[in-house]
């Protein structure tokens, strides 16, 4: 690996500090325990179970992949408007309301961040109402309900370690049996060449790029609710929460401080709004994000974009500030496997493609 540059941002791979040999991270936990992101969402609206004339209300706002189950199951959807600051706008929420009387309002805590007040006390009344509230908390590191006021909250753990699972905390607890198929297959390998190469300077990239390609292609041809593995549900079980919690904070206000006064960056969440939640990176709005993006690759920094939305059918909504969004946010990673120096380093290139 010689003039090799250190990769930030990526598939993740195993390093020995992810794990206390001790920890039973799941041991209070009263949940449904499942193979990721996708079987939560199959799982939630199975046990809402709706009915043809049904409606559940999405954000404006959100990965596609989130309405590939409610499209497979003929599920009745509208969306309310999220503003260019990632808040819920109320207004529109309320109309909404009004006009579906939905069964469920699907809400995101977008990067790991609660939503404010106003907007919880909202969700809170509607579910008074009879209304299910959904809680998407992909984008925050969790083991143990925190502030969530969901009926159904759920995570991700793929978004943050090289471990597939899924929680969702809800009230119907079941079991579902996990069952061997390619993505399984292709995703460990990818993870295991990933974890040699970059700890033990073992292979090439090539051994683990293509297979992390089509591992993605496969989990998103999975069909059916899936539940959680023995040996993924071990790892989860042992990794070391405290430690990936306070290396992603410290990550986090280190290159926030260090951003704060930058020109041309626009930076979503403050400090302040960090208590006992773990955000997935530090979301920026920065003009010609396409080209600053690539540049960045070009130094082996890979921030990704939370979403391409181009694609989605808004059914005549016109969503101006979500387009704005998908145009100029990219995410800069904080996670654990990077130090003060790997950021300065990010910050530094940042700083090179702005000028």
């Amino acid at each position: 690996m010689e003039g090799y540059i250190k990769a930030i941002g990526g598939e993740h791979w195993f390093t020995l500090e992810m794990f206390k040999k001790n920890n039973d991270n799941f041991k209070d936990l009263d949940a449904v325990f499942l193979s990721g992101g996708q079987s939560a969402i199959r799982f939630v609206i199975e046990d809402i179970d709706f009915s043809s004339s049904d409606f559940i209300l999405m954000p404006s706002y959100l990965c596609p992949s989130i309405l590939y189950p409610l499209i497979e199951k003929n599920i009745k959807y509208e969306f309310y408007n999220v503003q260019s600051d990632l808040s819920i706008d109320l207004d529109n929420l309320r109309h909404k309301i009004s006009k579906y009387s939905p069964k469920a309002i699907f809400f995101i805590d977008y990067f790991g961040f609660y939503n404010n007040k106003e907007t919880i006390d909202f969700m809170n009344q509607c579910k008074l109402k009879g209304i299910k509230i959904i809680e998407d908390a992909v984008q925050m590191f969790w083991f143990n309900n925190k502030k969530f006021i969901g009926d159904y909250v759920f995570n991700s753990y793929r978004k943050f370690l090289p471990i597939d699972g899924s929680v969702v905390v809800c009230n119907n607890v079941n079991n579902y049996y996990w069952s061997k198929d390619n993505y399984y297959e292709i995703i460990n390998t990818a993870r295991m060449n990933k974890s040699l190469y970059y700890n033990y300077n073992i292979g090439k990239e090539d051994d683990f790029l293509e297979l992390f390609r089509l591992a993605e292609e496969e989990y998103y041809n999975r069909d059916k609710i899936i539940g959680l593995d023995n040996n993924s549900k071990y790892m989860l079980s042992k990794i070391d929460e405290a430690y990936i919690s306070r290396k992603r904070i410290e990550n986090y206000r280190y290159v926030y401080n260090k951003l704060i006064g930058t020109d041309k960056v626009k930076i979503l969440y403050n400090t302040n709004q960090i208590s006992d939640n773990v955000p997935l990176g530090i979301p920026i709005l920065v003009k010609e994000r396409n080209n600053i993006r690539k540049f960045l690759a070009s130094k082996n920094i890979f921030c990704p974009v939370h979403w391409n939305i181009s694609e989605i059918n808004f059914f005549g909504n016109s969503f101006y500030d979500n387009k704005y969004l998908s145009e100029n946010i990219l995410m800069i990673p904080i996670d654990h496997r990077y130090d003060f120096e790997d950021l300065n380093r990010v910050i530094a290139n940042i700083s090179l493609a702005l000028t």
